[in-house]
């Protein structure tokens, strides 16, 4: 790799750990510069300021995770697969990059004031992904047309939080608290993605026609 464009990998990458522990106005320029080698000038040299290095480091994070669920809707063989197969693609992404679990929910915390419109644009694939799979399901017959906004909100806020989740999940467990009760706090994340499949395809399934006369007579 050329040396300009490791010298940026490696600031790129003590940013996205910098931020994804402490948000943008945790994180300080002099510490992710010394992380990855380089000083402040060297670090501005390379990317720029704070702004530039946040904006570039979620670009390229939100980017990633577009591209990986584009790819995972495209492998889709039916209509009904579409919202399933994103599921699982979304908990994957998160199990294999949690810092874009922590810097999404940090910065929606904070209200985003730091998400510039050049991230929100790649936020935005991430969400047309599940529009365009509620609107396969709905044009296939197998799926009720709800609200995909509310579908992506519950996929991405649930996945995510357990996600972060573990280590207070693994303290749960080590206090006995939820085995005592049924619960078992150390279920994988991809347990988790599964429950959400079922309880999406169970929840924006199509009624039998049966049903669906059923409820016309009782709301008449």
């Amino acid at each position: 790799m050329d040396e300009k464009l490791a010298v940026r990998r490696r600031i790129l990458d003590a940013a996205a750990e910098s931020f994804s522990r402490e948000g943008f106005a945790g994180a300080r320029v002099e510490r992710i510069a010394k992380a990855a080698g380089v000083n402040k000038a060297g670090l501005y040299y390379h990317v720029g300021n704070k702004a530039r290095l946040f904006e570039e480091v979620m670009v390229e994070l939100f980017s990633q995770m577009a591209d990986r669920l584009e790819a995972a809707m495209a492998a889709a063989e039916s209509p009904a697969q579409s919202l399933d197969i994103l599921v699982r693609a979304l908990a994957q992404a998160f199990e294999d990059g949690p810092a874009q679990a922590r810097i999404m929910l940090i910065e929606v915390a904070r209200g985003g004031l730091n998400v510039s419109e050049k991230v929100m644009h790649q936020v935005e694939r991430v969400f047309l992904c599940t529009a365009q799979a509620v609107r396969r399901g709905v044009e296939g017959g197998q799926r009720l047309p709800e609200n995909p906004f509310f579908v992506h909100m519950c996929m991405v806020g649930s996945l995510s939080l357990f996600a972060l989740s573990g280590p207070i999940r693994a303290r749960v467990a080590n206090m006995g608290l939820g085995r005592r009760n049924g619960i078992d706090p150390t279920a994988p994340l991809g347990e988790m993605a599964e429950f959400l499949v079922g309880l999406f395809q169970r929840g924006l399934a199509v009624p039998p026609p049966k049903a669906q006369e059923e409820k016309r007579s009782c709301d008449a």
